[in-house]
């Protein structure tokens, strides 16, 4: 069989195993030569890095394919192709001159996300005065600096809070803000057009490197090892790294050990679903620089509903100020409750479902709950149920009490206020609290809601 046949029989075989996007990014511009003894087939790259990038990800695929169509096994090799021997998708291509990386621009920063913009609560008092740390004096202390946190709570506002501020008072710097999957994007880029030099002179000369939802990295091999030696490279020339995740580093599956450990070099802080009253603050801003009024009084209506996500809640502002401004009314309390009802889950959270599902989460009963040994083992996760009962469901202090066994009003706000503390302070104990919340809210419990008192 020819040459040509060959390479047309494994093309169409690996068409039916990849997407089409990654067909054509990866093997539209290889070709093929097969050795003399017909035992050995070379393919042709752009450059080294593509070899590498092609063998790691698709070698296994590409031997496969090319010993079907040959119908017999062959020995697969990589070689730099000549300008001569590219495949004609190739030689229309730019590979010479690989496209010139963005600016790094301060203009991808958002400007209305600074530190004076960014409400302040319990939940978020310490990534803030952490990120204000770093922005202030770059590179000397909590480098890098890791924030996780949830969905909608505040992580890219702080991240270019950061940014904005040091460029603010160190004009001549040169900042990066993106997100990890841009960082992976370039990366491919740069191995297809033989741009590689530039990709790390790019990200390597910035004075302050701002990367979103870091755990796009995880298990990606060759751009993990890229961003292992940008890291190097940037924090022993004291340059200021922030990046965000919506977990802790230990907790991203497939992210490298010797990344993991790099984060953890720096201060961690987490970002916390907001109180009550945070929300409101929030919400009252948000109105404001719309130039409204907000009354408290439809602020904390909003606040009350079962959503931690502020971004949720700016929708349903959003979705409010345009209804009140296309009828032309005011925004009342009777405007939001038309308005957001039909947006609200009708799911409510019981008292009897929180009681379950920590009792879960910690191997407890929900009678130790209820009971009155106050050992640690029981009293943290007791205090942990009061404090989600108090969150995600309309109950007050006496009937979160009447419900734990009949325990006072006072036990119970005792209660809220020493969890309230300890997340401030205890990562571990905030993913706990996080996760179980979570359970509650988006509806995952069917199993532990069926839990009796006295189950496990």
């Amino acid at each position: 069989m020819s040459t040509p046949d060959i390479w047309l029989g494994a093309s169409q075989q690996l068409r039916s195993l990849v997407s089409p996007q990654e067909y054509e990014t990866w093997f539209t511009p290889l070709s093929l030569r097969l050795e003399e003894d017909e035992e050995r087939a070379v393919v042709l790259v752009p450059n080294r890095f593509y070899a590498d990038w092609i063998r790691e990800r698709y070698g296994a695929l590409l031997d496969h394919a090319l010993s079907q169509a040959a119908g017999h096994a062959l020995a697969v090799d990589f070689e730099v192709a000549a300008s001569t021997e590219l495949a004609p998708a190739q030689l229309a291509r730019p590979v010479a001159t690989p496209p010139a990386p963005r600016p790094l621009a301060p203009a991808s920063l958002n400007p209305r996300y600074t530190f004076d913009t960014f409400v302040v609560g319990n939940c978020n008092e310490l990534a803030r005065a952490a990120c204000l740390a770093v922005a202030d004096q770059p590179g000397r202390q909590y480098n890098p600096l890791f924030i996780f946190g949830g969905a909608g709570l505040g992580k890219t506002h702080l991240i270019t809070a950061v940014g904005n501020h040091f460029l603010l008072h160190h004009p001549g710097g040169l900042v990066h803000y993106g997100s990890a999957e841009g960082f992976t994007n370039e990366l491919i880029q740069a191995m297809r057009f033989d741009g590689i030099a530039r990709f790390q002179e790019k990200y390597r000369q910035v004075d302050c490197l701002l990367l979103d939802d870091i755990q796009f990295l995880a298990g990606r091999e060759r751009t993990q090892e890229e961003f292992f030696h940008t890291f190097n490279a940037l924090h022993q020339a004291g340059r200021q790294i922030v990046v965000t995740s919506d977990k802790m580093p230990k907790d991203i599956p497939g992210l490298e050990k010797r990344l993991r450990t790099r984060f953890e070099w720096g201060l961690m802080v987490d970002l916390q679903p907001p109180d009550e009253e945070t929300k409101i603050a929030i919400l009252q801003k948000k109105a404001a620089e719309r130039g409204l009024d907000l009354s408290r009084k439809v602020a904390t209506f909003l606040a009350k509903q079962p959503e931690g996500n502020i971004r949720v809640l700016e929708g349903y502002l959003t979705r409010i100020v345009a209804i009140s401004s296309f009828q032309g009314v005011e925004i009342t309390l009777d405007l939001v409750r038309r308005v957001v009802g039909p947006l609200v889950s009708e799911r409510q959270v019981s008292i009897e479902e929180v009681l379950s599902t920590v009792a879960s989460q910690f191997g407890l009963k929900v009678s130790d709950l209820k009971g009155s040994r106050k050992t640690r083992e029981v009293s943290q996760p007791r205090q942990v149920a009061m404090y989600l009962a108090r969150r995600l469901t309309r109950a007050s202090f006496p009937e979160i009490g009447r419900s734990f066994g009949g325990k006072d009003h006072s036990t119970v706000v005792k209660g809220v206020k020493k969890i309230e503390e300890m997340l401030r302070d205890n990562p571990d104990l905030a993913e706990l609290v996080r996760s179980t919340e979570r359970l509650l809210t988006e509806g995952g419990v069917s199993g532990a809601s069926r839990l009796k008192d006295g189950g496990v």
